[in-house]
């Protein structure tokens, strides 16, 4: 994996054994916030469209997917994450595709 949020291998969401109310996700052939969409889905019990606030009220979505895309010359982008907030999750998303919702305390 060369950091580039193309790269992921898996979209499962699981629970990290090293925090408690922590979930990790990796993005998979998928545009990044349906990445971060479907995570938030995952960690609430909910239906991705019954998250409760639309992801655009939080961050915007096409900024998100474009953040860690490709740059003009084709070569990935390298390292970075973005960390935003939405209802009671704090969310992190990493450069190369991987989603961290933590419940906010």
């Amino acid at each position: 994996m060369n950091g580039n949020i193309n790269d992921s291998d898996t979209s499962d969401v699981v629970a990290s054994s090293g925090q408690q109310n922590q979930y990790v996700s990796y993005a998979d052939e998928e545009p990044l916030s349906t990445a971060v969409v479907m995570a938030l889905a995952e960690v609430a019990g909910d239906d991705p469209a019954e998250v409760g606030m639309p992801l655009y009220d939080a961050i915007d979505p096409d900024a998100l997917d474009n953040l860690f895309g490709d740059k003009h010359d084709g070569s990935p982008r390298m390292g970075g994450e973005v960390v935003f907030t939405i209802l009671d999750y704090e969310v992190t998303v990493h450069s190369y595709g991987e989603v961290v919702v933590r419940e906010r305390t």
